[in-house]
């Protein structure tokens, strides 16, 4: 009993401390900057969503309240069109997996802007405002720019690699052996579709060997000898434009003159008919 008493401090420090250090720990930067992200991306869906369902129904409006995945799978309110429900349900579970792209590998700034900017060129996602017009297209583009700047303006990046330390990391790896991992984890990674122009950033990063910035760039032979090549031609063309052209022309312009100084002899023309010659035969 007394060890018990002894003890029951300790427990009673443990039951105190620990409610204390699990907020500590979800609290750190990577954390927030992670639910900073799911927020962004139910944002992305909501504003996406709710302008789609006011431009299909005149007199229905989106409810604000349907900014959670949760709330927006379980809205049924459009007026029986069946294929409309099924369209913004699909988009529901697809726009969901968007929060997957972020939290794994690469959590800086960067990454941050990157894996939201591609929510907006995801081929669901064009897919899905495809019933909009053009006009409309662009406006909701461009505000859902502005509120993926708004979360960039939110990131914690006091955790986030300087410069030099990500050059470094890039050119210690060597590009052989991250060919085939990277498009692995990839693909393991995100299974919603990707747009591809970062991955043909990424393959064009791995495949050319990166060189750092204060080296100085080499010249062979070969550059010394097509620089001598076009400092010739260029000689060649000024001294053709400058010489021999106006002297081809100044003689062309002699000979012209002198054929014209030359008089012209008119052909005498005899109308009269040549005289036939007979001799004369002997008696």
């Amino acid at each position: 009993m007394s060890r018990f008493r002894l003890l029951l401090p300790l427990f009673l420090l443990l039951w105190l401390a620990v409610p204390v250090a699990l907020p500590a720990q979800n609290s750190t930067p990577a954390a927030a900057n992670k639910q900073l992200f799911d927020r962004t991306v139910d944002e992305l869906n909501f504003r996406t969503m709710e302008t789609v369902y006011d431009k299909s129904f005149t007199r229905r409006k989106f409810p604000a309240s349907m900014r959670t995945a949760k709330a927006r799978r379980d809205f049924t309110d459009f007026n029986g069109r069946a294929d409309l429900q099924t369209l913004f349900q699909n988009y529901n579970g697809v726009s969901e997996r968007y929060k997957s792209r972020f939290g794994k590998g690469r959590t800086d700034l960067a990454e941050f802007e990157k894996q939201l900017g591609s929510v907006l060129v995801d081929k669901n996602f064009e897919f899905f405002i495809r019933v909009l017009p053009r006009d409309e297209r662009v406006a909701l583009i461009r505000a859902l720019q502005r509120v993926i700047s708004q979360g960039a303006a939110r990131f914690n990046a006091s955790e986030d690699p300087v410069p030099e330390e990500l050059s470094a990391d890039g050119a210690a790896v060597p590009p052989a052996d991250v060919d085939a991992p990277a498009t692995t984890s990839a693909a393991t990674e995100d299974p919603a579709p990707q747009p591809e122009a970062p991955l043909t950033t990424v393959t064009t990063s791995v495949s050319s060997s990166p060189r750092p910035l204060d080296v100085p760039v080499r010249h062979d032979w070969l550059d010394y000898l097509t620089l001598l090549l076009a400092a010739t031609s260029t000689l060649l063309l000024l001294l053709l434009v400058t010489s021999v052209l106006p002297d081809l022309r100044a003689r062309l312009d002699g000979l012209a003159e002198e054929l014209e100084q030359q008089p012209t002899k008119p052909r005498s023309r005899s109308n009269a008919l040549p005289k036939d010659r007979y001799d004369e035969e002997e008696v």
